[in-house]
This record gives structure tokens, sequence and C-alpha cells, in this order.
């Protein structure tokens, strides 16, 4: 087990808490991100737009350190692997509709859509990792084995909630490991595989479409496959907790 892991298991579940909140405070508030922004623009160094991009990207790097300390370096490459192909992929068919329907631009003007667009593509290469860091520092288990020992509406609340948790933990997991397995299968894996014939041509309008077409139909089968797969046995670890629950309080009566 990575060692990154192991320490940060060790601090309460509540200090990690704090911690992970202060860490993407610049995400929740934009402090104090925008605080230096204004800093660089007053020394007269920076335009306002390569400013931000600076303080981001340093605030990228800080975020991307942590998960590293946390969960290592096998986990920080798959993240940003797919953390870049996601932000690519909305970056570029963003900057594209927007260029081929300018009323989607809502009147901006197009070195106004480029910034909007950077800042996106930053935000998912930051936040992305910072999320699946965020929803893999707590134990689903150990959340439906607390909220087990509640009474009333709360509980059955709570499970359900401990439960959902679960389900996103697992479906990061999956995520990642379909990332891996789709490396595999397109080592490339932006641009299609190379036909054996020569007469084929990836780029040809029809044969891209074709392929984009088939690349999101077999991501959304996957994901939905490997994520529901579980839930079974998740119910059933859930029922199986409420049922020795109710059967200790029959004995506490007795």
């Amino acid at each position: 087990m990575n060692p990154g892991i192991e320490n940060n298991r060790v601090l309460p579940w509540w200090l990690k808490l704090l911690l992970l909140l202060l860490l993407g405070m610049p995400g929740f508030t934009d402090w104090p991100n925008t605080w230096m922004v204004r800093e660089l623009q007053a020394m007269g160094l920076l335009t306002p737009q390569i400013a931000h991009v600076v303080v981001w990207v340093a605030y990228a790097c800080v975020v991307w350190l942590v998960v590293l300390f946390c969960a290592g370096q096998h986990k920080l490459l798959n993240y940003l692997g797919a953390a870049f192909v996601l932000a690519l992929t909305v970056a570029m068919l963003g900057a594209i509709l927007r260029a081929v329907f300018p009323f989607l631009a809502g009147g901006l003007p197009r070195e106004a859509v480029s910034f909007k667009m950077i800042r996106i593509f930053i935000n998912i290469i930051i936040f992305l990792p910072y999320s699946v860091l965020f929803i893999n520092s707590f134990s689903a288990k150990k959340l439906i084995d607390r909220v087990a020992h509640l009474d009333g509406r709360y509980r059955t609340i709570g499970l359900h909630l401990a439960l959902a948790f679960r389900v996103f933990q697992h479906t990061g997991e999956v995520v990642f490991n379909l990332f891996q397995i789709w490396t595999e299968e397109f080592p490339e894996k932006i641009l299609p595989r190379r036909d054996s014939t020569q007469a084929f041509r990836w780029y040809a309008p029809r044969n891209l479409l074709a392929w984009v077409w088939g690349c999101i139909h077999a991501w959304i089968f996957a994901c939905i496959i490997h994520t529901f797969e579980p839930i079974p046995a998740m119910v059933a670890e859930v029922e199986r907790i409420d049922r020795k629950n109710e059967i200790n309080h029959k004995d506490t009566k007795v």
C-alpha cells in the first residue's frame, strides 16, 4: 500500500474533511486566487488573462502534489490522464460549437470565448483529480456502520446516502480502470485505430463520425454496466446490517 494513503487514513475523518475543504477553497470561493491575480496585475508585469492562468496553474500544481502524496504516482497519472482527455474534449468541442453556432457565445468576442475555454480546461484538470481524491479519502464501510446505529428516519436516509457515496467511489474506480482498458485497445487514445487497408482514411468525416459515435456508445454502456453491477451486493450488505441491528435491538429489549 502506498505510504501516502496510510498517512491519510491515520488522520481523523473531521481533520481530513477540514484539510480537503481548505485545499478546495479556491474552487468554492475563488479566494485567495483572485487576490493573487489582482496583485500580479497591480505589479504591471502580466495581463489579467495571463495572471489568471499563472495563478490557477500554480494552484493546479499544489493540488497535484497533494494527490501524489495521498494516492501515489500511479493514481495521479491515471487521474491526470482522464482529466486532460476530458478537458481537451470539452474545450475543443466548446470552441467548435461556438464557432459554428455564434449565438452560443452569448455575444462575447472571440478572444473572450477562447479565454473561457482555457478557464474550463484548467478547472477540469484541477478539480477532477481533487474530486476523486475527496471521495476516496473516506471509508464508505465505516460510514455505513456508523449510520446503522442511528434510530428513526435519519437511519434510513443515512443508509441511502452512505450507499450513494459508495456508488460514487466505485464509479470513480471503474472509470479509471476503463481508461486503462481503452489505452490497451486504442494506444493512440484520441485518434482511431488505423485499418489494415490502405484505402481507409480515418480523417474522412464519415469514418471519424462513426468512430466518435462508437466511442460514446462504448463508454456509456461500459460505465453503466460496471457501475450498476455491484449495487445489488451493496444493498444486500446494508440490509444485512439492518437485520443484524434489529435482532440486537430485540435482544436488548428482552
